[in-house]
């Protein structure tokens, strides 16, 4: 109470006497504290640059060479160590290292001595001791900072190597061995940490003999401290025996090794810390377990490397084939430790992340030791689903092995045989749902990529199942794999035009695709070079398939001729087929066929030879190009494909001879082969057909054009399939299941969707009302006189509007009901049939769609390449019909598309047509005016219709300036029509648009 009192008093006595009570002395703080204080805040920044630069200008002001007062440093070394207690994230790491680097230039070797410093090695580690030392009950987090900030300090002292130079003081080495021995015995979670300060201290001994005492030291008190069966211990035990191996103690391992084949099992136990085991004297080492920890220690790291240091060296003595020691210590120590099915999911964590660090550095011989048994099952079953616990942790596991291949192309092979034999499978990129094996090919040298085909080709052969199914899936994804490596591949712009005959990866790739679709093995083949289990039909279909997608890809990749490839696939067909004592052809014909392919080879291999026909270079190609995929098409068992071979050998011959009459004749030919191309449903073919309709467009007759044209008029229903393909009602229904392939890859696609069964989803909801309308009423028919057979057969009639059964007749008994059974079977059939004809019409509808679209393609290559060419003006009215409201969508957007394309190709000055007869282009554009009134006002079709009506003006005045009044007189009898018809669906677009350009164009001419 006093001296509260006292208190009270003295306030209002400082309040009355303010201006007159001497002023309160306030702490200098000069310009060179502030930039002090300054620098040891900067040496916990986040930035590197910012962190260095403090750390050196404070090592030069404190440097023995500056003369800096003893205090001064006594007192920065007090701050640098406390600093390491600070809890910001980047300050241990700056204070550590000005730490380090200070006490070396104070006590180090050459080490100017600094006036009044009574510092020496002993007091420093009892400063770190007694600065880190926590006061108090505070907080598990202060606590914890301080401990790591105490170890830092050693960590600091022990790097500065101020304890063995200018002078080892064993003393000081043991207390500080001391300090950290102790914090990784009591303080599990640092353990680690300590443990690899220890292995760096023995590597900072440099091996040198007067410090093998210090060594010794260090490895007495792995026993002293009970830490010889942890992982930080068998790092410090391996580093001490790799320079002092006579400071080792004997009884602790077998022969003073802790990698030993007999201390295999208690090494494995070790490094995954399970210290539940006994020491190697029987007695429980009593070791405490740390926290879990998400990643496994650097024990593992050194030990693996030190196992793979010694069986680099058993190599480097020469032996041929020398037993290595790794692959048996990675299943001990790795698979059937981490990996074992009892194992945590915590260890096995572990065991993924030892995989993607081994794998970027282990020498190639090593790489198949990695995938071990029980390692590939995890890394399968968590690759499955993403909600498996560790699916992140193995799929980063697998992307590793892609960085491995990036980084050394040549590691690929190893790696990839190891993924897809033994322990893995072909199909594991299916079991894991990635693409490792796809990005693997993709990513490797061509040197290595053909050693990859050959290893495929013998999984082809063996694949390592004897069940035909299996077998045949398993070819399959290889088959998948071979096709995506030609698809995905990068390089082909360095590839040149000889490399295509050169054995190259590409070669390889097409000559297996080429064997296994259309040879079998001969009686005389090796046993080594037969399929076991045989290739099936089914597979070498597929293999056929594979190979028509792999041309496909090639046809652009611009090496050589668009021929190049195609050719040297017949030729090695043609190759194998005569000369192969281990291979006969799959294909069997009777003499007429083979003799037919004989001479169309031979025709080819003429053309080949001479490089034009007729002298033009680009029909060689075209021909070549037809002739090789035709006779591709008789080898895959295409009876059609032989008179296409007598087809072409028309056309060339007329082209040759360049007959008037004949020469007609051969166009027209060579379009209905054309459109045979078109009718496969595979893309090769439609490619082919349009590269060669693109080369020889300037040869289409006009009779040829009208074949095309036909297509698109003709009707999309079951006759107008059969008049389409020439086909009667089974030829159709063997055609609609022919168009199914396993090949989703080489399926024509329209507008992005997937037409691999002929047609797409949006076929039939896209057709006309009417036609909509008929299928309806037509199926109401059937339906209801199926239902009127069944009513009868059962002596019933259907249930009346107001829901009561107006029948007389009582139920019937089982008998009666037995009598009616085949009367009742033979009206579901002929219901059953009723539904398979809705279906073959759907079908129909879809087929024709498809191959109106491949037409219109064709028609768009036309117009492009014969823009001047009087015979365009043919195609309009055809390609403007599909344009209608009422037709398939798709087809009415594609045939806009083709028009508005042509249309727009004037802009580039293209010379407008000049036909000869002018009569048929006025019955063009009246033609063009009746279809614009067929609209039913859509707008797509309008502005086709009003854009070629302008075009066609745009000829006929071209032609003739004196042929605008008749085009007035065309525009004004369709605008009296329209505007004495209310309901006319024309569009009053077709005269405004007809009017802007006459306005413009009259502009022009004055």
């Amino acid at each position: 109470m006093g001296s509260k009192n006292k208190k009270r008093e003295r306030e209002p006595a400082q309040g009355n006497n303010v201006e007159e009570a001497p002023p309160k002395r306030r702490r200098q703080i000069d310009e060179g504290h502030l930039k002090l204080s300054k620098l040891y805040e900067d040496l916990a920044a986040e930035s590197d640059d910012v962190r260095f630069e403090a750390a050196k200008q404070l090592i030069v002001k404190f440097s023995p060479e500056n003369q800096p007062a003893a205090k001064e440093v006594e007192t920065a070394l007090n701050r640098l160590i406390k600093g390491l207690c600070s809890q910001r994230k980047a300050a241990r790491v700056g204070f550590s290292l000005t730490l380090t680097e200070l006490l070396r230039q104070i006590f180090g070797q050459n080490a100017v001595k600094i006036e009044g410093l009574e510092l020496d090695v002993d007091s420093i580690i009892k400063m770190v001791e007694e600065k880190t030392k926590v006061v108090g009950n505070v907080p598990g987090r202060e606590r914890r900072d301080h401990l790591i900030g105490k170890l830092f300090g050693y960590k600091a002292v022990m790097q500065s190597s101020i304890v063995l130079e200018p002078v080892l003081s064993l003393e000081s080495w043991n207390s500080l061995l001391d300090n950290v021995y102790g914090m990784a015995r009591d303080v599990p979670w640092l353990r680690e940490e300590c443990g690899m300060i220890l292995v760096e201290a023995v590597k900072s001994l440099k091996a040198q003999p007067q410090y093998e005492k210090c060594a010794q030291e260090m490895v007495e008190r792995l026993s002293t401290f009970k830490l010889v069966s942890t992982p930080e211990g068998v790092a410090v035990w391996l580093t001490v025996q790799a320079s002092y191996e006579n400071a080792l103690l004997e009884g602790v391992w077998h022969q003073k090794d802790p990698l030993d084949k007999k201390e295999r099992t208690r090494l494995a136990k070790t490094l995954k810390e399970n210290f539940r085991g006994e020491s190697a004297n029987g007695k429980d080492d009593d070791v405490k377990s740390g926290a879990a920890n998400p990643n496994p220690t650097f024990a593992w790291d050194l030990v693996l490397s030190e196992m793979l240091r010694r069986d680099e060296l058993i190599r480097a003595k020469g032996k041929e084939t020398p037993k290595m020691d790794f692959p048996q210590f990675w299943l001990d120590t790795v698979d059937n430790n981490l990996f074992s099915l009892a194992s945590s999911h915590e260890r096995k964590s572990w065991g993924f992340k030892l995989l993607s660090s081994m794998i970027v550095r282990v020498p190639e011989w090593a790489i198949p030791a990695l995938f071990s048994p029980n390692l590939m099952r995890t890394l399968i079953n968590q690759s499955k689903k993403e909600d498996r616990f560790l699916h992140n942790a193995a799929v980063a596991a697998l992307n590793t092995l892609q960085m491995r291949v990036q980084q050394e192309p040549s590691s690929a092979l190893p790696i990839f045989v190891a993924l897809t034999t033994k322990n893995g499978s072909i199909d594991s990129d299916q079991a894991t749902k990635t693409k490792t094996l796809e990005h693997i090919l993709i990513s490797t040298d061509d040197d290595t990529l053909k050693k990859i085909v050959r290893h495929l080709n013998s999984l082809i052969l063996r694949p390592e199942s004897e069940d035909q199914v299996v077998a045949d899936s398993r070819r399959q994804t290889i088959a998948d794999l071979l096709l995506n490596t030609v698809k995905q591949y990068k390089r082909y712009d360095e590839l040149s035009e000889d490399s295509i005959e050169k054995d190259n990866w590409l070669h390889k790739t097409l000559e297996v695709l080429v064997e296994y679709a259309y040879f079998v093995s001969s009686k005389s083949a090796k046993t080594s070079k037969v399929p076991l289990p045989a290739v099936s039909e089914r597979s070498r279909n597929m293999f056929q398939e594979r190979l028509s997608s792999c041309l496909t890809k090639l046809l652009g990749v611009g090496i050589g001729s668009r021929s190049a490839f195609a050719l040297m696939i017949v030729g090695m067909i043609r190759s194998k087929a005569t000369s192969s004592k281990s291979l006969d052809l799959a294909f069997k014909a009777d003499k007429p066929v083979l003799k037919t392919m004989e001479k169309a080879s031979q025709t080819l291999d003429a053309i080949s030879a001479k490089g034009s026909v007729a002298g033009n270079k680009m029909a060689a190609e075209g021909f070549i190009l037809l002739y090789s995929l035709t006779l591709l098409q008789v080898y895959n068992g295409d009876g059609d494909a032989v008179m296409m071979l007598d087809d072409l050998d028309t056309s060339r011959k007329a082209m040759s001879k360049k007959q008037t009459d004949s020469e007609e004749e051969s166009h027209d030919v060579f379009v209905e082969i054309i459109l045979s191309f078109l009718g496969n449903p595979r893309t090769l073919f439609r490619k082919i057909a349009e590269e060669a309709f693109s080369i020889f467009s300037s040869e289409v007759s006009s009779e040829g054009l009208q074949s095309l044209t036909d297509v698109l008029d003709t009707e999309e229903n079951l006759e107008g399939q059969k008049e389409l393909f020439n086909q009667d009602d089974g030829e159709a229904e063997e055609a609609e299941s022919s168009d199914d392939s396993d090949d989703a890859s080489d399926v024509e696609m329209i507008d992005g969707e997937s037409k691999s069964d002929g047609g797409d989803s949006d076929a039939s909801d896209s057709d006309s009302s009417s036609e909509e309308d008929d299928d309806e009423s037509e199926d109401d028919a059937e339906l209801t006189q199926f239902n009127n057979l069944l009513s009868m057969t059962l002596q019933t009639s259907k249930l009346d509007p107001e829901g009561e059964d107006t029948s007389d007749e009582s139920d019937m008994d089982d008998e009666q009901m037995e009598a009616l059974d085949p009367q009742l079977r033979k009206i579901f059939q002929q219901r059953s049939q009723v539904t398979s004809k809705k279906k073959e019409r759907q079908d129909a509808k879809q087929n024709i769609v498809q191959f109106k679209s491949r037409v219109l393609d064709l028609l768009a290559i036309y117009l492009e390449k014969q823009y001047s060419n009087p015979l365009t003006l043919d195609v309009l009215l055809p390609v403007l019909r599909r344009t209608r409201a009422n037709a398939n969508k798709q087809l009415a957007d594609k045939a806009a598309k083709t028009l508005k394309t042509y249309l727009a190709s004037r802009r580039n000055k293209t010379p407008l047509p000049k036909p000869s007869d002018i009569e048929a282009v006025w019955a063009t554009l009246k033609a063009v005016h009746e279809e614009a009134k067929m609209g039913n006002g859509a707008k797509l079709h309008a502005d086709v219709c009003s854009s070629t009506s302008l075009h066609i003006v745009k000829v006929l005045v071209g032609l003739d300036k004196a042929h605008y009044d008749g085009a007035v007189d065309v525009y004004a009898q369709t605008q009296k029509q329209w505007f004495a018809d209310k309901k006319s669906p024309l569009q009053p677009g077709l005269f405004t648009q007809f009017q802007n350009w006459s306005v413009g164009t009259r502009q022009q001419t004055k």
